[in-house]
């Protein structure tokens, strides 16, 4: 099963899995209820039975295997619990990011596969908690199988960075060695003409060893947002002259920095045209197939816009294949969303933020696209418990990654009196003129510019990360009520046209590219239960308000 867009191994062998899972509900004893036949990767609400489905369920697979495996989970939603012949193996929290399973010394046969699987917002869970968007449950990322021998690499990390007009990169490597025995090795990169080398490196038995060492690349072609070039990162690990391993990935040579009121991508300054995206389509749910994820890149494009943010949890990682062939810049961020000062006290938060935070570094670091992480939104920036929680996932972020710039949403309503300025790079506000108030546009920037401009966020870019305004697809009339298309036609024109023209702000992000599902408890502000600030509705079909920012976006080429 691909899980990228590109082939990851050569070497490392995968072992088919079927795409068709025997699938139980399970009762609150955990006993099984109701079999289907599910596919995976899917959402569960994909079958008409099941389609508001709160709670746990079980999916069965036997497969045929044996000796050193890895099993890679590239998301399950929320919670999962993997057994093998029946024995725990793994346990994961959070839908959103990538996780794995090694199997070793497994007799060879054939053996029983369960991922227990829960979407429910239980008691242990901190950050899936009922909000403006739905928590779907299944297997709903692709899973792979890979067969590995005694030495494996785990990861390389590629921070590139230009220094008197040439290129370099920082390389950091994991490479695991499973054997009782000490391995000398060899360990290649080879990325387009250019191949470096960490030689004669020592792996000590049962241990993972980490390489590190910064090269030059004097054949490297910059990646730029109007020709993308990407480059194939091919790490192979050699054991007595024979390659035993490898790992592909794509990696692209750009800067990204942040200069006063300026973002600067290699070195020029960069206005920011974007669209926030759930992962979430009328058809699939928040398992979206290539294709549909293709759609939405184009459409994207058609519109002018020159960035995706992922609110508000990292993305599946084909999403960010695309947008790295694309040119299109990524705020990823990790997921959280509205959470009050009570839910940050919860007992699991620390822990289950930072792992999302750890998980999705980790595995999306070396896509060129993403220009910015991102935290928290509309969370508790106000209060010092707050601040603290912000500084510790932001200090966290830098440890992992100091190349890029860090940023979060705040609240409008905390524009006054936010804490947390001083911690980003860019200063971020979700404001709603035209919607949630009349405020006039102009005043509302204003007032966000001369209040920034009395923190530790002074001197800094600020970007409109959220605005907006509400329609339902086909409801037309000539009075421009809330909730028609002409009226977010009108609310978007108003809104975005200041935005641009402002030559103080970093651009802007709209609230949002595609309607989505909200959780049912958000039904009183939400009709049909979704969020319908859509530029396009659940099925993708334009609405009126989606060619206005089109023509707006165009008339403001960089």
């Amino acid at each position: 099963m691909h899980t990228r867009l590109f082939q990851n191994h050569i070497i490392r062998r995968e072992i088919p899995l079927d795409p068709v899972w025997d699938f139980h509900t399970l009762n609150s004893e955990e006993e099984k209820q109701e079999e289907f036949k599910m596919l995976v990767p899917s959402c569960w609400e994909s079958n008409p039975k099941l389609v508001s489905y709160k709670g746990k369920a079980v999916y069965s697979k036997k497969a045929t295997f044996g000796g050193n495996v890895r099993l890679v989970f590239k998301g399950v939603s929320h919670t999962a619990n993997v057994y093998l012949d029946k024995k725990q193996v793994a346990y994961h929290y959070n839908a959103y990011t990538e996780f794995s399973v090694l199997l070793q010394d497994i007799p060879y046969g054939e053996h029983l596969l369960e991922v227990q699987v829960d979407n429910s917002f239980h008691e242990e869970s901190a950050l899936h908690v009922s909000n403006d968007y739905y928590s779907y449950g299944g297997i709903t990322r692709p899973v792979v199988m890979e067969e590995i021998g005694e030495m494996f690499i785990k990861y390389v990390h590629f921070i590139p960075y230009r220094e008197n007009g040439k290129w370099f990169a920082s390389i950091s490597a994991s490479v695991s060695n499973l054997s009782n025995e000490q391995k000398d090795v060899t360990f290649k990169i080879k990325i387009g003409d250019d191949e470096v080398s960490f030689a004669d490196k020592v792996l000590q038995p049962n241990y993972e060893t980490l390489l590190e060492s910064t090269f030059e690349f004097p054949s490297a072609l910059t990646y730029t947002l109007e020709n993308p070039t990407l480059y194939k990162m091919d790490a192979k690990l050699l054991y007595n002259d024979k390659a035993v391993d490898d790992l592909i990935d794509r990696v692209g040579f750009r800067d990204i920095k942040v200069d006063g009121k300026d973002i600067l991508f290699n070195g020029q300054k960069v206005i920011i045209k974007g669209v926030n995206r759930h992962e979430d389509y009328a058809e699939f749910g928040c398992s979206i197939p290539l294709e549909a994820m293709y759609r939405d890149i184009e459409i994207i494009k058609s519109l002018g816009a020159n960035c995706v943010r992922t609110s508000h949890y990292p993305n599946d990682e084909r999403f960010l294949d695309l947008c790295d062939e694309n040119g299109i810049l990524v705020w990823e961020e990790s997921h959280a969303r509205g959470l009050n000062e009570k839910q940050m006290r919860h007992k699991n938060f620390d822990k289950q933020s930072a792992d999302c935070i750890k998980e999705m570094i980790k595995n999306h670091i070396n896509h060129p696209s993403i220009f910015v992480w991102g935290i928290l939104n509309e969370c508790v920036s106000n209060t010092e418990f707050g601040r603290s929680c912000y500084a510790k996932q932001f200090e966290l972020i830098k440890s992992l990654d100091s190349s890029r710039p860090v940023s979060f949403a705040s609240l409008e309503a905390h524009i006054g009196s936010d804490l947390c300025l001083d911690l980003v790079d860019i200063v971020s506000f979700n404001i709603y003129p035209f919607w949630y108030h009349d405020t006039p546009v102009k005043d509302s920037l204003n007032t966000l510019k001369n209040f920034v401009n009395r923190t530790g966020g002074a001197g800094k870019p600020i970007l409109i990360s959220e605005i907006g305004a509400g329609a339902i697809y086909g409801h037309r009339n000539n009075n421009h009520e809330k909730w028609t298309e002409e009226y977010q036609q009108y609310a978007l024109t108003e809104q975005i046209t200041p935005i641009l023209s402002d030559e103080e702000l970093s651009g802007v992000i709209i609230w949002q590219y595609a309607d989505c599902r909200v959780e049912k408890g958000w039904f009183h502000g939400r009709p049909k239960t979704q969020n319908n600030k859509g530029l396009v509705d659940i099925y993708r079909r334009e609405k009126l308000a989606f060619h206005k920012v089109k023509e707006i976006f165009h008339s403001y080429q960089d």
